[in-house]
C-alpha cells in the first residue's frame, strides 16, 4: 500500500486498528527488523567508521567509541577470570560514570546481565538486591572498607570491585593486583592486571533473545520492581525511537544524560540510544545547581531532562552563558506544562538558542520509550506520538473495553520493546500483560488519549511523584506506604512542597496511634525511618535520605473528598504550602 493510499484511509475510530502513528512511514519503517545480535556487537559494527569519534564524556574523561570497546574487553576478561559466566548478574552501584558504561558492554559481550543498583541506597538495600539476584560480582564506587565488609558478610558475593574516587578521571586498568589480608575489595584500575590470566579472549555469539539489563522502575506502590530487559527490547526501542524521530547518524552531535542509570530513561533512553546514534554522551555524575553550567559548557545539542531539570537550569545559569548549543530539550519522568515549557523557550533565547522543547512518556518495562517529542511538530499539550512500529489501545481500566479517539482510558502498548518479565515474579509479570487480536499488550499504568495523527495526551497516572534537584524521583505513596506500616501511626499522606535547593521536599501528616505515648513523637518516627523496616511479607523496607520528610504535622484525621474515601491530597498540598517554611507543628484546620 502506498503512503499516500494510507493517509487517505477511512479510520475506523480505533487506534489498535488504524495504527494512525505508522502514516506516512514506509513499510519497513513500519515492520522493522530487529536484528539478533547483542547490544556490544551492534555498537562494535555500527561504530566501524568513526572509532576514533567521542562516545563519552564524563568529567575530565573524553573517549572516543574504539577504547569503550577495548575496555570492554579488558573487563569481560577480568569478570571470566573472576568465575563469572554466562547469565550470571552484575551488580554496579555507583553514579553516571564512563566506569559502569564500559562494565555494562564487557558484561553484555560474555553473556552476562547487569543491573544498576541506586547508588544513593542503604548497604541494607543493596545487600538485599544483591541476595536477591545471587549476584557473584559487586561493582561500586568509593565505598568504605566497613560497607564492604558488611556486604562480604550478609550476601553471597564472591568479590567486590570498588573505582576509587581518585581514579575517575582515569582509565588505566594496570594496577598491580593484589588483596592483602586487611583487605577485602579489588581495586577496579586493577581489572586489567587480572584480564592477562584470561586465556579465552573471543567472545561466543550471543542473541538478541538474551537478557541484557535488569533496570527499577520508580516505585510507585512499594519497592522498586526489577525489570528484565532483553538485547532484543533494547535494540527496538532504539530502533522504534530512530524510525519514529527520523534522527541522522552524526558525530559530532552530543546529548546530555543526568537521569541517574538505576532508571531507564538514563541508561536505557538516553546513554544506549545515543550510543546507537553514533552520538556523544555527556554524563553528569552529579548534578546539581552548583554544576549545571559545567555540564552545558560542554555544549550538548540534546538534553534528556525532566521538569526538574529545566527549572534547575533557569534559575541557575549566569545570565551572559551562551547555550546556543542547545536544538532539544526532552522532558521525561515527569510531565512539563505548556507554560512551563514557553518558560523555558524564552530562556534559551536569551542565551542564544532555539530550543523545541517536547515531552515524551514510557516506562521502565518498554525501555521508557513509549511515545517520541523529537522530529515531528511540538504540541506541548501532549506527550508526543506513539512510536512508529509499536501498536497501541486505549482502554477502560475495568472492563478492558478499547476506547476511541480522544476518550481517555489506560494506555497498553504492544511492540518487541515490552520487557520479558519482572525478576522472579511470574504473577506480577502475568498481571500486567494481556492477548488482544494475537498481540500481547502491556498495561502501562499511564491514563490518557490518543488522538486521529497519534498524539498522547497524558491525564494522569497510578501514582503521585516529583523530581528533586538530584533528578531523583519521589514516589509520595511509596513513602506514605513505609510511614504507614510503623505501630505510631494510625494514618498517613504525603504531599509535596517546593524548596529553594532540591525543588521538592515531602511533608507528612500523620494520624499518631492513641496507644503510643511518645515525648517528641517526630524524632521518634525519624530514628525509626533511618533503620531497616521489615514488612508484614518479609520485605526490607526503607527510605533513603531524600525521601525522610522534610516537615511533620501531626492531625486527628485526614480530610476526605465529599463522598469518597480518597484522602483530598489537593486541600493537603494547599496547606502544606501555606504554612511554609517553619511553622510545621500547627494543627490542620479542616471544616
Amino acid at each position: 500500500m502506498s503512503n499516500n493510499m494510507k493517509n487517505n484511509q477511512k479510520l475506523t475510530g480505533y487506534a489498535s486498528i488504524d495504527k494512525p502513528q505508522n502514516i506516512g512511514f514506509t513499510f519497513f519503517e513500519r515492520h522493522p527488523l530487529i536484528p539478533n545480535i547483542n547490544i556490544y556487537n551492534t555498537i562494535k559494527l555500527l561504530s566501524v567508521f568513526y572509532r576514533n569519534e567521542i562516545a563519552i564524556d564524563c568529567l575530565d574523561l573524553n573517549v572516543n567509541y574504539q577504547t569503550v570497546l577495548d575496555d570492554a574487553i579488558t573487563i569481560s576478561l577480568a569478570l571470566k577470570e573472576l568465575g563469572v559466566g554466562s547469565g550470571d548478574i552484575i551488580a554496579v552501584s555507583m553514579p553516571n560514570l564512563y566506569q559502569a558504561v564500559a562494565t555494562f558492554f564487557a558484561c553484555n559481550r560474555i553473556g552476562a546481565v547487569t543491573t544498576f543498583l541506586n547508588s544513593f541506597a542503604s548497604t541494607q538495600e543493596i545487600n538485599y538486591y544483591l541476595n536477591l539476584f545471587e549476584s557473584p560480582i559487586f561493582i561500586n564506587y568509593n565505598k568504605s572498607s566497613e560497607e564492604n565488609n558488611d556486604t562480604k558478610k550478609n550476601t553471597r558475593v564472591k568479590h567486590i570491585i570498588t573505582l576509587d574516587k581518585k581514579n575517575i578521571n582515569t582509565i588505566n586498568m594496570y594496577n598491580d593486583y593484589h588483596i592483602t589480608n586487611n583487605q577485602t575489595t579489588i581495586d577496579f584500575n586493577s581489572l586489567g592486571s587480572i584480564a592477562k590470566f584470561q586465556k579465552t579472549k573471543f567472545e561466543r555469539f550471543h542473541s538478541s533473545k538474551e537478557n541484557a539489563v535488569i533496570l527499577f522502575t520508580s516505585g510507585t506502590t512499594g519497592n522498586p520492581k526489577p525489570v528484565v530487559l532483553t538485547n532484543k527490547n533494547i535494540l527496538a526501542s532504539g530502533i522504534y525511537l530512530k524510525n519514529s524521530s527520523h534522527i541522522q547518524n552524526n558525530v559530532d552531535k552530543k546529548t546530555l544524560v543526568c537521569v541517574p542509570f538505576t532508571y531507564p530513561y538514563g541508561f536505557g533512553t538516553s546513554t544506549l540510544m545515543t550510543l546507537l546514534s553514533n552520538k556523544t554522551a555527556i554524563l553528569a555524575p552529579n548534578i546539581s545547581k552548583d554544576t549545571i553550567s559545567y555540564y552545558l559548557k560542554k555544549n550538548p545539542n540534546i538534553i534528556f531532562g525532566s521538569p526538574a531539570l529545566l527549572e534547575i537550569i533557569m534559575k541557575n545559569i549566569p545570565p551572559n552563558q551562551n547555550l546556543s548549543s542547545v536544538s532539544t530539550f526532552i522532558s521525561g519522568g515527569d510531565f512539563l506544562t505548556p507554560s512551563n515549557s514557553e518558560r523555558g523557550k524564552k530562556f534559551f533565547e536569551k542565551h542564544g538558542a532555539h530550543v523545541k522543547i517536547g515531552n515524551g512518556s514510557g516506562n521502565a518495562e518498554t525501555v521508557s520509550c513509549g511515545t517520541n517529542p523529537v522530529g515531528i511538530d511540538i504540541k506541548p499539550e501532549t506527550a508526543g506520538k506513539v512510536l512508529v512500529g509499536t501498536d497501541i489501545m486505549i482502554v477502560d481500566p475495568n472492563t478492558m473495553e478499547e476506547k476511541k479517539y480522544n476518550e481517555e482510558g489506560l494506555l497498553c502498548v504492544s511492540g518487541k520493546h515490552v520487557f520479558k518479565e519482572y525478576y522472579k515474579a511470574a504473577d506480577l509479570t502475568k498481571e500486567v500483560k494481556f492477548k488482544r487480536n494475537g498481540k500481547e499488550y502491556f498495561k502501562t499504568g499511564t491514563m490518557g488519549f490518543i488522538d486521529q495523527q497519534g498524539y498522547f495526551t497524558l491525564t494522569g497516572r497510578q501514582s503521585r511523584f516529583y523530581i528533586m534537584s538530584t533528578l531523583n524521583k519521589v514516589y509520595c505513596d511509596h513513602i506514605q506506604n513505609i510511614i504507614s506500616q510503623l505501630d505510631c501511626v494510625q494514618d498517613c499522606a504525603i504531599v509535596k512542597v517546593p524548596d529553594d535547593d532540591k525543588l521538592f521536599v515531602n511533608k507528612a501528616y500523620i494520624v499518631i496511634n492513641k496507644k503510643i505515648e511518645k515525648n517528641d513523637i517526630e524524632s521518634y518516627i525519624i530514628d525509626l525511618l533511618n533503620k531497616p523496616l521489615i514488612s508484614k511479607n518479609g520485605d526490607i523496607l526503607q527510605l533513603k535520605d531524600y525521601e525522610i520528610p522534610t516537615y511533620f504535622e501531626f492531625v486527628e484525621f485526614l480530610p476526605r473528598k465529599a463522598g469518597t474515601e480518597k484522602i483530598d491530597y489537593t486541600l493537603l498540598e494547599q496547606d502544606a504550602i501555606e504554612k511554609l517554611p517553619n511553622n510545621k507543628k500547627m494543627v490542620l484546620k479542616i471544616t
